[in-house]
């Protein structure tokens, strides 16, 4: 599917330029744009752009304030371009920082403006917002910096990181509407708990005869929830609270991350994820001139999951006594065999980052159809579970009067 994206750049005679061209995703929008001499400064989505920057003049903070990630995928992306066109990174800075709206970024923009111009390294500007760029970005754009291929650097990771922000757009996308109805349900069901159901068990203590059982249920249920509803909730919340602490613990976190690799249905998906973030940032590391040591310290921290990087780390270990790759990864039982496998070929015909975004590339495939196998079943566990919630306490309401009609 095409779609429509605004851009303002920089065309071959040094011109700022404005327009919309319209490919299939913003990776083919900016290479459209490169092969027609066009150094983009600023591309979005037509519609996001409209609806948030109506005035054209710079990136919407508002159409991409909630979500930095992207912004600085789109800042990687820009950069890139000014580099690859021969533009000194004093006036890529100035450029970019001059056409962002996003106040956070404009700040980091320019603060690292001034850090090159005193004579840091775009590394070392870059290592002094770990907030906005983690060691995997730095790590980069360093080994760019010292192998003399900052510009490749660059768009290999503006690469990695539009790949990134897509597929969790995919999953948040694709959980929205389970995630809305569960809510709607919930909220349904409560309201007809605590507004609907006293008024009725008012009316049945007029009826003086003996109410069915599944009425009882649910006046007794509606009782509870009346009186002790509050008490639960504060309960729920001093819990969830203790959980998130011990789970913020290092052991706690390990013991957490370690039952979700055990959740039914969600650990495939949980996995296959990983697998994906754990091969494609390997790669990107190593066609940025990361070494494989040094590569693997990075990767841990992008697993998120103390399990898979507590693995990593093992197999790091036993790199450095001599063992290969693959053959540590798959004593550590935790990858999986196909992803062993695949670094073991790669290992043995030297073409290591070949095999791993192979890899990737087929776990993505794996993860887009996992997920909606997922959301397939969730939908209708979801509307299944609510609406016969819902029958039973309508039916449970409506029952005492049709035995009093009977009668």
């Amino acid at each position: 599917m095409s779609l429509t994206f605004a851009y303002q750049g920089i065309n071959d005679l040094g011109k700022q330029v404005r327009g919309e061209v319209t490919a299939e995703d913003l990776q083919s929008a900016t290479a459209l744009l490169k092969s027609r001499a066009i150094f983009p400064t600023n591309i979005a989505p037509a519609v996001a752009r409209q609806s948030t920057a109506p005035t054209g003049g710079r990136t919407s903070g508002g159409g991409f304030g909630h979500n930095f990630a992207m912004d600085i995928a789109i800042f990687t992306r820009q950069l890139a371009s000014l580099v690859a066109g021969g533009v000194p990174l004093m006036s890529a800075f100035a450029a970019l920082s001059a056409h962002s709206e996003n106040p956070r970024l404009r700040v980091i923009l320019e603060r690292m403006q001034g850090d090159v111009h005193g004579g840091k390294t775009l590394g070392e500007a870059l290592a002094a917002h770990p907030t906005a760029f983690p060691p995997l970005y730095v790590s980069m754009v360093r080994a760019g910096e010292s192998s003399g291929q900052l510009a490749a650097v660059l768009d290999w990771l503006a690469e990695y990181q539009e790949k990134e922000q897509t597929r969790r757009m995919q999953i948040r996308s694709a959980l929205a509407y389970p995630t809305l109805l569960a809510i709607a349900g919930a909220v349904a069901i409560f309201l007809l708990i605590m507004l609907v159901v006293p008024k009725f068990s008012v009316m049945f203590t007029e009826f003086h005869q003996t109410l069915p059982l599944p009425t009882i249920m649910l006046l007794n249920t509606a009782g509870f929830l009346g009186h002790w509803g509050w008490v639960m909730l504060v309960v729920a919340i001093f819990v969830w609270t203790g959980f998130k602490r011990y789970a913020n613990t290092s052991a706690g976190k390990l013991h957490v991350d370690g039952w979700r690799l055990r959740i039914p249905f969600f650990n495939k998906l949980l996995v296959r994820a990983a697998m994906s973030r754990f091969a494609r940032t390997t790669a990107t590391l190593l066609q940025g001139g990361v070494p494989l040591m040094d590569a693997l310290a990075v990767v841990r921290d992008v697993l998120d999951n103390e399990v898979l990087a507590k693995a990593t780390d093992h197999a790091r270990e036993g790199m450095r006594e001599g063992e290969r790759f693959g053959e540590r990864l798959q004593q550590t039982g935790v990858f999986p065999g196909f992803l062993t496998h695949m670094i073991g070929i790669g290992e043995e015909t030297g073409d290591l980052r070949s095999m791993l975004l192979t890899v990737a590339n087929t776990y993505d495939i794996e993860v887009e159809s996992t997920l909606k196998s997922l959301v397939s079943l969730i939908e209708p566990v979801i509307i299944i579970t609510v609406g016969g919630i819902i029958g039973f306490i309508i039916f449970s309401m409506l029952l005492p009067i049709f035995s009093l009609n009977i009668s």
